[in-house]
């Protein structure tokens, strides 16, 4: 019995592992290329990194519009480039030309202006600043607007149009407003909303999440629903019922599905949980979370699952957005083990990278002493404002760009995909830039053919700053070299705008900028010279560097005047050589001195142009200016070490580096308050660190009692003659865990055959630590069953019971046995629960066994639960339903189960193995795959199958449902109903039929071998 439950259980997961996690269907053009949100395009198969080094790719195209775009452009497939501004302007561009198609403004009143709540995080407009989102099938985009009303109040719609015409295809387009679902005393503000995440279209709904305005009040995070068809609101769900927060903005990022009928997001500081709940017991209140939605039957949208860091209220305090990124799911078929298959990716501004369970997402305090419980955390690395780019090809990598605390800015930091070598899902850091990258910087898209190995490269729009000042489009090898990025190619954009991403289609890359232009990159080009950019690295201010720009002919040219600086104050322009006017044969040069004066610090773009008698070119330009003398930074404000037990150990590093142009001289440390200690810091005191160089600082935890650890009490210090620092300190301990059981013996006397007798105990965590259930192995096959559902993987929060039921129903006279072994990993080891029983001979009255039926004289029973359809292929199991009608509202027990082939022994005993005994007939036995619960309602009840079982798990073969139901006396009943299951190669041949209940009792041998034949041909 033991060997044929393993060997399901690696079937059924290997079989997931096989399986391709849904994206954007194929008719949908949306933000990153797929519902996924992985930037990854496969199949520009055109663009080359060898295409890249040659005179043949460059800017094909410059194409002015009516205000900043900050969306991401899309390209329609055979159709138009679909570009929207904040002047609530949209653009049907032809691909190949750059040249106006089509072009549609539907807000008479102009853009709303920031300027009626003084913020100025995008000025001067406020119009379309989220990606669109495109439906082929139907030629229709849909995009939202900021705008105002008749009143001039501040309105959001929500519009489509033709891609074609740009005429609207709505007869109006749809005002968002209203209260929220989930808390009918919250009315939407537009006055203090935005709209920044791309477009979601899923399963005829387009889905928009929103956020604050310059945190103004009152604000909350909000989702909302369109139906494409009706035209009508599905879906207002608010992310926190009590105050003001928990925006969903993502830097842009689109919310993001895996699945049909779920949405993931991330949410923003302001009501962030304050109590330890395991992820499946959402709060009402969720900021600093991650959160899934699953899309209800009337349209509304619920939280299922959620994970919050530990020190969420921390970040709440600091304004440190978890939610400045976006939620990424990793492809199946690339990343993901065993025993988690499915993963996802977060991070925010406190700079650490989460690697998350999308089964499980790790709830809040829910690890260990009230850490995290997720699969793996990476950092800190500096502030992430958008999300990762991912590959997976080359075994599979991350690139995520960051924006402060490292190197006197941000960098391109690259993970590795692997796994530990306990089998678990881990990214490692293995590369970083050595140029810095500024707060603004885009999120990354990758091209490649399919996941060929030298075919893929990394794009990402380059900024200095939020002001866009110098943008640059680079392309990045994806395989680092010595641990760092290496730069490919490089082009000047002029004014980036924050946080945006280039789009991608038919062979070229789109940049929108915020001087209101859109370019287009790709092969050939007719550029009359090219060249590279020039960085200038680090230079102290109120000095000056100079470098050589290198001007190269790509066909005879004539230069007439002096290239042009866009910033003349800090990037100055020398006399060229030769001297000016000058003609260029090919591949002859022109160099041009450029002289860097940074006048404040920090990191500073900028272009150089020349003008051509063929057309102007641009060159980009880009430096750091630093302290004119010793300089002490950290690479974070706060140190973050997690979760232990009370007398666990945990330790955390800080990196100190000297920014400015003098060497920096550690004059004393302050060591933090106990439980936390640092020897290093010690160590430090005295040492000299040269410009550009860092040193690291070990910080140890060592706690003694539970509690959390905050920054505002903990910290350690450090003065230099480069100016002081100091980092916060976070952690939590907690008691270990302590799974306690009410009882480890059920015994359920006598009871008759034919009939079910319950059962429960109950497991209570009475330690302070959450417990993760490792083993949990519920009887099956056998005249003991669960009626419960305790899976390996759940959490057991401090203080938390569960409630587990098993079933003894008797085939036979004589004692029966049977056990769940369950294993927690609170240190108290296994614990083994035993059942036993006598089946006694039916009195009478009593219903046959398996005749799922009541006896004379009982009240009626509720309607036998049935799974429709009876038959259904792989790919459409997200089709099937339980439906029952109860009597009285209340608890059902399910539990689904493998039909097996197996053989009976000479005593009836039916064995499972192969056993080569020929004097034992092929019987069938049924392997339990999951246990449930529904909470159900008086009179009908209809529950989505995939919301209790992983749907991609399920083999092709015969099912049974098992099923517990009280009738209106309050006896318990047993019925059974079937499924079968099979893979769409073969769906067209199966004929779909009623499910019945459980087939009467086997009368004769050969009934029994005709059965069995009918059931081996449907397996």
């Amino acid at each position: 019995m033991k060997k044929l439950r393993t060997g399901l259980v690696v079937a059924l997961v290997g079989a997931a592992s096989l399986m391709v996690v849904a994206v954007a269907p194929a008719d949908v053009v949306t933000n990153a290329n797929d519902s996924l949100r992985t930037g990854w395009y496969p199949d520009e198969s055109s663009i080359t990194p060898s295409l890249l080094r040659g005179p043949t790719w460059g800017q094909l195209w410059s194409t002015p519009v009516d205000g900043q775009v900050y969306a991401q452009p899309l390209l329609v497939p055979n159709g138009p480039l679909i570009v929207t501004t904040e002047r609530d302007d949209v653009y049907g561009l032809n691909p190949s030309s750059g040249s106006v198609e089509w072009s549609q403004n539907l807000a008479p009143n102009g853009p709303w202006q920031p300027s009626d709540i003084g913020c100025s995080d995008l000025i001067p407009d406020r119009g379309s600043t989220a990606t669109p989102v495109i439906d082929t099938s139907t030629n229709t985009v849909y995009y939202t607007y900021k705008t105002y009303d008749a009143s001039h109040d501040a309105v959001w719609y929500m519009e489509a149009l033709n891609i074609a015409t740009g005429q609207p295809v709505w007869s109006s387009p749809v005002q968002l407003s209203g209260t929220a679902d989930n808390d009918s005393s919250l009315a939407f503000d537009a006055q203090d909303e935005d709209q920044r995440p791309g477009l979601l279209l899923m399963n005829g709904v387009v889905y928009a999440g929103f956020g604050s305005i310059c945190d103004t009040s009152p604000f909350e995070g909000w989702v909302f629903g369109v139906s494409t068809s009706t035209h009508q609101i599905t879906a207002r769900w608010a992310t926190v019922t009590n105050g003001d927060g928990g925006g969903v903005w993502q830097s842009g990022v689109g919310l993001t599905s895996d699945s049909s009928g779920s949405i993931l997001l991330a949410t923003g500081n302001g009501g962030a949980p304050s109590v330890a709940a395991p992820g499946n017991t959402p709060p009402s209140s969720c900021g600093e979370c991650v959160i899934r939605l699953d899309v209800q039957p009337d349209g509304t949208l619920r939280p299922v699952d959620f994970f919050a860091p530990f020190d969420a209220e921390q970040l709440d305090d600091s304004d440190s957005d978890f939610g400045s990124g976006g939620v990424v799911a990793l492809p199946d078929q690339y990343f993901g083990t065993q025993s988690v298959p499915h993963l996802a990716v977060s991070a925010g501004k406190e700079g650490y990278v989460y690697l998350l369970n999308r089964d499980d997402l790790g709830g809040y305090e829910q690890g260990a002493g009230g850490g995290d419980a997720v699969v793996d955390r990476q950092g800190p690395f500096g502030a992430v404002f958008g999300r990762p780019g991912v590959w997976p090809g080359d075994g599979g990598y991350l690139y995520i760009p960051t924006s402060c605390c490292q190197n006197g800015g941000g960098n391109l930091d690259v993970y590795q995909y692997g796994v530990t070598p306990s089998g678990a899902p881990s990214l490692s850091e293995v590369a970083t830039s050595s140029d810095v990258f500024g707060f603004g910087s885009g999120s990354p898209v990758i091209t490649s053919s399919g996941t060929t190995s030298g075919s893929a490269l990394v794009w990402i729009i380059w900024a200095a700053n939020r002001m866009g000042n110098g943008g640059q489009l680079r392309a990045y090898d994806p395989i680092p070299v010595n641990g760092q990025p290496v730069l490919r190619w490089e082009a000047a954009i002029g004014n980036a705008t924050n946080y945006s991403t280039p789009g991608v289609g038919a062979g070229r890359l789109y940049v929108g900028t915020r001087d209101g232009q859109v370019l287009a990159f790709g092969s050939p080009v007719s550029a009359p010279v090219g060249g590279a950019g020039v960085s200038f690295g680090r230079t102290t201010i109120n000095s000056t560097a100079q470098k050589t720009l290198t001007i190269t002919a790509n066909r005879t040219v004539t230069i007439s005047s002096p290239p042009t600086s866009s910033d003349p104050s800090e990037f100055s322009v020398g006399s060229p050589s030769p001297s000016l006017p000058t003609t260029l044969n090919t591949g002859q040069t022109l160099t041009v001195p450029i002289t860097f004066a940074p006048n404040h610090t920090g990191l500073i773009g900028g272009q150089v142009t020349a003008s051509t008698n063929a057309g102007d070119v641009s060159f980009s330009l880009s430096g750091t200016g630093q302290v004119n003398g010793p300089s002490l930074a950290a690479n974070t404000p706060v140190l973050s070490l997690g979760g232990t037990t009370v007398g666990g150990h945990l330790t955390g590093s800080v990196v100190l580096s000297d920014v400015g142009s003098q060497p920096v001289t550690i004059q004393s440390v302050q060591q933090p308050p106990a439980p936390f200690s640092s020897d290093d810091l010690a160590a430090a005191n005295g040492t000299q660190i040269a410009p550009g160089a860092s040193i690291s600082v070990d910080v140890s935890f060592d706690p003694t009692a539970p509690g959390q650890y905050t920054p505002d009490k903990y910290t350690i210090g450090l003065g230099s003659n480069g100016g002081p620092v100091s980092v916060g300190l976070s952690a939590s301990a907690g008691t270990p865990g302590n799974l306690e059981f009410s009882t480890q013996a059920l015994d359920f006397g006598s009871v008759p055959v034919g009939t079910t007798a319950t059962k429960s105990f109950t497991l209570t965590n009475t330690g302070g630590t959450a417990v993760t259930i490792e083993k949990s192995k519920s009887p099956f096959g056998g005249e003991f069953a669960p009626a419960s559902s305790l899976p390996e993987g759940t959490s057991v929060a401090p203080g938390q019971t569960l409630t587990e039921t098993v079933t003894f129903s008797p085939t036979a006279t004589g004692a029966a046995s049977g056990s769940w072994p369950i294993t927690g990993n609170d240190g108290t080891g296994d614990h083994l629960v035993q059942f036993t029983g006598v089946g006694v001979p039916p009195s009478s009255g009593s219903p046959g066994a398996g005749s799922g039926g009541p006896s004379a004289g009982r009240a009626s029973l509720p309607g036998a639960p049935k799974l429709v359809p009876g038959v259904v292929s792989t790919a459409h199991l997200g089709a099937v339903f339980i439906t029952y009608t109860a009597k009285r509202a209340g608890v059902s027990h399910f539990v689904l189960q493998l039909a097996v082939v197996g053989r009976r022994g000479a005593h009836g005993a039916c064995d499972p193995t192969t056993s080569r005994n020929r004097s034992r007939l092929a019987c069938i036995r049924y392997v339990t795959v999951k246990s449930f619960t529904h909470r159900g309602q008086a009179g009908a009840n209809r529950l989505r199958l995939g919301a209790f079982v992983t749907l991609r798990k399920l083999l092709p073969g015969t099912y049974r449902l098992q099923s517990i139901l009280l009738d209106s006396a309050g006896a318990k009943h047993t019925f059974n109903s079937s499924l079968r299951i099979i893979t769409p190669a073969r769906h067209h041949a199966a004929r779909r039929y009623a499910v019945r209940s459980a087939a009467p009792p086997i009368a004769s041998l050969g009934e029994l071998l005709s059965r069995l034949g009918a059931l081996l041909r449907l397996l």
